[in-house]
Order: structure tokens, then sequence, then C-alpha cells
């Protein structure tokens, strides 16, 4: 059986869709220590139990849980020897 989200997950579903982004993937979980847990696909991150939403959302807003792209040398994936030096 499926466990239910907790709360905190729910708003910050809400909070990634209100950005226009997938929220699957992302949970936050309340830590002991009063630190928020997020994490995404990408990463994960703490903040303080108080004010955390406002500072995911700085983060979300400033692509620090965007989905990293590894960079290529070219976007050419022809035949053999095609756009090589050999």
């Amino acid at each position: 059986m499926v466990k239910p989200a907790s709360s905190e997950t729910r708003l910050l579903h809400n909070l990634v869709r209100l950005h226009g982004r997938d929220p699957r993937g992302f949970e936050a979980t309340v830590l002991p220590s009063r630190m928020v847990r997020v994490m995404a696909p990408s990463g994960a991150a703490f903040y303080p139990l108080e004010g955390w939403t406002s500072r995911f959302v700085r983060h979300l807003h400033q692509g620090f849980f965007d989905q990293r792209h590894p960079t290529t040398l070219s976007r050419e994936t022809g035949s053999s020897g095609a756009g090589g030096t050999g």
C-alpha cells in the first residue's frame, strides 16, 4: 500500500505545479532537527523549518532543481566519419 504524502510534500507539489513544473519525484520531510529536507529528481536541499517555502521557491525559480544535461561536443549523430576529423 502506498504511504500517503505528508502535508509538507503536498505543499511542495503545489508550489512546483504553480511554477509549471512536474512535481513527480519531489518530496519534503520535516527532520527532528527542525529542518525540512527537500528531495528532487536532480538533488536535495535542506531548509530551516521557519520560512522554508519561500527559500525553496527562490531556489526553484533560480533553476537549482532543474535537470542537468551533459555537454556534448557535437549534435551530429550521423554515420561513421560524418563530421569527424578522420
